[in-house]
């Protein structure tokens, strides 16, 4: 108690843990950090410079999507504003269901492709995958960053 009558309280236990833990500090710090939060904090920036090289260096296969139909061995699909795959272009249908189908591109006219499937595939409508190149990886995911 003090003179004029507050009571003051002193944390001993904080005193002695905060002398405790800054034991053995240089002059300004309250707290010694232990060693393997600076070789972790290293180790997080490696991890950080690994992640974006290998970013900026593997690409990612692109694709376009066509609607279209299976009849038989064949898929039918529309040519929506997109180029155009060659002749010859591996393409794959994936099915309402989710099922892919490999085919290949055998036919190209201005308004439609027609691909003829490896194995048979169901009769209905769905997705035709048609490859259209590549893209680096970096640029798929920095626009979904900000």
């Amino acid at each position: 108690m003090t003179d004029d009558g507050e009571v003051r309280y002193e944390s001993v236990f904080r005193a002695r843990w905060r002398d405790r833990q800054s034991g053995g500090a240089r002059p300004g710090e309250l707290i010694k950090q232990p060693g393997w939060i600076d070789a972790g904090l290293a180790a997080l920036g490696v991890l950080l410079v690994a992640g974006a090289v290998v970013a900026g260096t593997v690409t990612v296969a692109r694709s376009e999507s066509l609607s279209a139909a299976v009849q038989g061995n064949s898929v039918i699909a529309v040519l929506a504003g997109v180029a155009a795959p060659a002749t010859g272009t591996a393409v794959q249908f994936r099915a309402p269901s989710g099922a892919t189908y490999d085919a290949v591109v055998v036919d190209v006219s201005a308004t439609e492709v027609v691909a003829q499937l490896k194995q048979p595939g169901p009769e209905s409508t769905g997705q035709l995958l048609v490859p259209t190149g590549r893209q680096r990886l970096i640029t798929v995911l920095l626009p979904r960053l900000w």
